[in-house]
């Protein structure tokens, strides 16, 4: 007969108030950037997920969960960088495929090569030049209201 086999529990404190806040803010400014593409619409969905974290309706309580979660996941995650030393060995891996990418780029023209036939550095310079433009045009009429405004004055 086989020896049972024994799993560990992992019992994780509650954090407290103040990270379960944080952790809510962290998910709404996410999902903020996530969904709308937008750092402001990012900021004030932390805002208001902090907010509701301190309230004790229905909203309260999905960010207080929310929260929650993300403060044990932040705890997690630096439990697991102290242990393993997760970043540095990220960051050392990342390295080594950027180098290799870069050799292999260098050795094979592939980025040439896909800008050859997609004409990409092209439309980014005609961009720019319409970019440039309009920024010296709008440049130009503020400066003339600024001289209007001041003669007018």
């Amino acid at each position: 007969m086989p020896a049972p086999v024994r799993t560990a529990v992992v019992t994780m404190e509650e954090p407290g108030d103040k990270a379960i806040s944080v952790g809510a803010a962290a998910v709404g400014g996410i999902l903020g950037v996530y969904f709308f593409h937008e750092l402001s619409t990012g900021v004030i969905l932390a805002a208001l997920f902090a907010y509701g974290s301190t309230l004790t309706n229905s909203f309260g309580s999905a960010t207080k969960t929310a929260g929650s979660a993300a403060a044990k996941v932040y705890g997690k995650t630096l439990e697991l960088n102290e242990q393993y030393d997760v970043l540095p060995k990220t960051k050392s891996a990342l390295d080594t495929v950027t180098t290799a990418a870069a050799n292999l780029d260098a050795n094979y023209g592939i980025t040439s090569s896909i800008d050859e036939k997609l004409k990409l550095s092209a439309a980014v310079d005609k961009a720019t030049a319409k970019v440039d433009e309009v920024k010296s045009s709008l440049t130009s009429k503020v400066e003339d209201l600024k001289a209007k405004a001041s003669t007018v004055d």
